[in-house]
């Protein structure tokens, strides 16, 4: 029997981060310390693999000079849509301290299945972080993340704000997050690879240069097992990510994303970009 998790399980860990945030959840480098906006932010997003729309994303940004936050909701298309519908909506808030985001909170919950998941994390400002997932994971089908790696993570959302703002203050994306999801333990990689030329198309609106990351992720804890067995570790090839201006006083956000998986190539594109009184 198809198994969906299979679907966003071939795929990179940065990617499967995707619709549960990471994906479109790079878009909140419009949270930039420099992007003191006055109004809201709406970003939108399509994602499609093998040629074929599988998620459509939304981001609401949310900036003060301080602080920020930042609302992503993603809902699963087309036939992977009908017949193993996913929808997921998070939340990350916190402070802006020195050019990284220091996240205070952390919320996401979503239904797989029919079958409702949560999370919420809590972070005391020295490194200290409170978890709560719902349901539980069975230590049987999930490698456990133990608690001495969680200490010192960031949520996936404040993870790439914290790199985005070294790309709108010119010292490029390069470094490497620690990020803890509440599932997952993982280290993001980012690297700056140089400027790319886009061009609008029937799937983007964007049309301009864009700075080209590199980013790659290494798992530490949180896979999948079958049968005790971890099974979660194939190579995780590198994801393109583009990001450019594309609201006037705002700093760079995702405009492309590039990736692979087994059933083809994963494309995200930048579908629309609205200012909200």
């Amino acid at each position: 029997m198809f198994d969906p998790r299979k679907v966003f399980g071939a795929m990179p860990t940065s990617l499967r981060s995707i619709p549960a945030v990471f994906l479109v959840g790079g878009a909140v480098a419009a949270l930039a310390p420099a992007a003191a906006a006055a109004e809201k932010v709406r970003l939108g997003y399509a994602v499609y693999a093998g040629g074929f729309e599988i998620l459509q994303a939304s981001i609401l940004l949310d900036v003060g000079r301080d602080d920020y936050e930042v609302e992503v909701s993603a809902e699963t298309q087309g036939l992977i849509g009908t017949f193993f519908p996913w929808r997921n909506l998070s939340r990350s808030a916190g402070l802006i301290r020195e050019g990284e985001a220091e996240p205070r909170s952390h919320r996401q919950s979503g239904t797989w299945r029919g079958r409702e998941r949560a999370v919420s994390l809590d972070y005391d400002g020295s490194g200290g972080v409170t978890a709560d997932v719902r349901p539980p994971d069975d230590p049987a089908e999930r490698d456990p993340v133990p608690p001495e790696m969680v200490p010192g993570t960031t949520d996936p959302l404040s993870a790439v704000l914290s790199v985005a703002t070294g790309v709108a203050s010119g010292r490029g994306c390069t470094g490497t997050v620690p990020v803890f999801d509440g599932r997952r333990r993982y280290d993001l990689n980012f690297r700056t690879v140089g400027n790319r030329q886009l061009f609008a198309n029937d799937y983007s609106v964007f049309s301009g240069p864009a700075v080209h990351c590199e980013v790659t992720s290494t798992v530490l804890a949180g896979q999948w097992k079958q049968d005790g067995v971890i099974t979660d570790r194939e190579k995780r090839a590198p994801i393109a990510l583009m990001l450019a201006p594309v609201v006037e006083g705002l700093p760079p956000v995702p405009v492309r994303l590039e990736g692979e998986s087994r059933f083809g190539d994963v494309i995200m594109h930048l579908t629309s970009a609205d200012t909200v009184p």
